[in-house]
């Protein structure tokens, strides 16, 4: 999953994260059912906080975007 973090964007680095997992999954290279990373391991390839992280996942979850699974953050909408 290419996520980048853009330090001039207007955005937050949450709302980033979030636009790009949603703008993936409007291209299909994301695809409901697909597990997102860890948020430790997309904390660290990204070297944000972990609490950046899962307050990104938290959001798409909220947003009926993802699902959490015992544990693991889950894609669920459809293309």
């Amino acid at each position: 999953m290419n996520i980048e973090i853009d330090a001039q964007s207007h955005l937050t680095i949450t709302e980033q994260i979030i636009s790009q997992i949603e703008r993936l999954i409007a291209e299909g290279k994301i695809k409901a059912g697909d597990e997102l990373p860890a948020v430790k391991d997309m904390a660290d390839r990204l070297q944000i906080s972990r609490m950046t992280t899962a307050k990104a996942y938290a959001l798409l979850c909220g947003k009926g975007i993802a699902e959490q699974r015992d544990g693991r953050f889950i894609v669920r909408v459809k293309k």
